[in-house]
């Protein structure tokens, strides 16, 4: 196919990754006006946990999430790695500036495809997409709640008004998934180029739903215990000798002053 082709794919994610920070900008400086009438709808791109999402929240939502710079470095790491760990497409692909562009450009394909199915099967049933903390105690339910979120989802409703939000597997998630394996088969070698290796893909990418999944939960206890290892103790602080006295002294007489008004 000469129309399609996953450098052509990657350097448009390229371009539209270096605008996606300006959606999420344009959220702040919208005007808040004082009034007795209904406000309409925020518009939150999908950062407000309190809130339900509108269209306009998850077509912002997908394109912060498809289009960003963790994707291109993560499509970057993941196509040098293949070049030199795998090898699986040496031999169509070769190595050097073209293989790795190749490799490159499937990884960011494989990610767009994952984000625009995710989006799609999420508007069409109503799903909203984003990952929600658990909020729970204790390790184990707060694992178990992390990993089936992996195929659950909350039905679209503003938590606000209802608390409990109904939950159902995730349509999107699983056609994300698939979206992503499948979609290199459009110009993976021949040789490699099957149903169980796009199987084997899809699984990959369901995999990548469960890390972040586990990751919106533990997010908090992995940042304090990093920064509990990194974070210098303050400087003890020596007090001479004669402070030590001068405060004992002091103690001393409040003491005394102390029992001459008792009696």
């Amino acid at each position: 196919m000469t129309g399609l082709s996953p450098q052509r794919l990657a350097f448009f994610a390229i371009f539209l990754a270096t605008f996606q920070g300006s959606a999420a900008a344009q959220i702040e400086s919208v005007p808040t006006k004082a009034t007795t009438e209904k406000l309409p709808d925020t518009f939150h791109c999908g950062t407000r946990e309190d809130l339900g999402m509108s269209r306009r929240d998850k077509a912002c939502y997908w394109w912060t999430q498809s289009f960003n710079a963790p994707m291109i470095s993560g499509a970057a790491f993941n196509a040098a790695l293949d070049q030199w760990v795998k090898n699986s497409t040496n031999k169509e692909w070769g190595q050097g500036v073209e293989g790795f562009s190749r490799r490159f450009g499937t990884r960011v394909s494989q990610s767009m495809a994952k984000g625009t199915g995710q989006a799609l099967g999420g508007l069409l049933f109503h799903e909203d997409p984003r990952m929600y903390a658990s909020h729970k105690a204790g390790f184990g339910p707060r694992l178990g709640f992390a990993l089936t979120r992996t195929f659950m989802t909350r039905v679209d409703c503003n938590p606000e008004q209802n608390t409990s939000c109904k939950e159902r597997p995730s349509v999107g998630r699983f056609a994300g998934a698939f979206a992503s394996g499948f979609v290199g088969m459009a110009w993976t070698p021949d040789r490699i180029n099957t149903p169980n290796r796009a199987l084997v893909r899809s699984g990959t990418a369901m995999g990548g739903v469960m890390v972040g999944s586990l990751w919106k939960e533990f997010q908090p206890d992995i940042t304090h215990m990093l920064t509990g290892l990194v974070r210098r103790p303050p400087p003890k602080v020596v007090v001479p000798p004669s402070v030590k006295k001068e405060k004992v002294q002091v103690a001393k007489k409040a003491q005394a002053q102390q029992k001459k008004e008792q009696r």
